[in-house]
């Protein structure tokens, strides 16, 4: 059983983050994606933190090509929300048993910085926001922050 902390990196474009990914992977057991059979994966351990992308595509060169299972998509909301629905949906324990616990630790990291997504994401609870494009030694210590708590 691995004592390094867990992260979920919910995000439609892992390819962008593989210099990121290399070198969290360094220190924690990284998942990213986005795809619904990779969220919904039934799991005993929990995530230590989540990273989460505010804009995931419903489709992705990935999807569309068949080789792996279509991004989260929820009835009704557009994709540039389709992150906050996500984290709605863990605060709320929809997600507890894929690993996802309800206080778990939220770093919003994405390209949106308007207004509106900053208050609903702080409004569900999130450790902290930051904005890409951003440099790995913001992210190492925005989750070397959340995860002392």
């Amino acid at each position: 059983m691995s004592t390094r902390k867990s992260i979920f990196w919910f995000e439609d474009d892992p390819t962008s983050l593989k210099d990121e990914v290399k070198v969290l992977k360094e220190k924690y057991d990284v998942t990213i994606g986005a795809q619904w059979g990779l969220i919904t994966k039934s799991r005993q351990n929990q995530f230590d933190l989540v990273l989460l992308d505010l804009m995931i595509h419903h489709k992705s060169s990935d999807y569309e090509s068949g080789e792996v299972e279509p991004n989260v998509t929820f009835p009704d909301v557009h994709w540039t929300q389709t992150g906050v629905e996500f984290l709605g949906r863990i605060r709320k324990g929809e997600y507890k048993s894929y690993g996802f616990r309800k206080d778990v630790p939220v770093i919003v990291a994405t390209a949106v910085v308007n207004y509106p997504a900053r208050e609903k994401t702080k409004e569900k609870g999130i450790s902290d926001y930051l904005e890409k494009p951003f440099t790995i030694t913001a992210l190492e210590e925005m989750i070397e922050n959340a995860l002392q708590f």
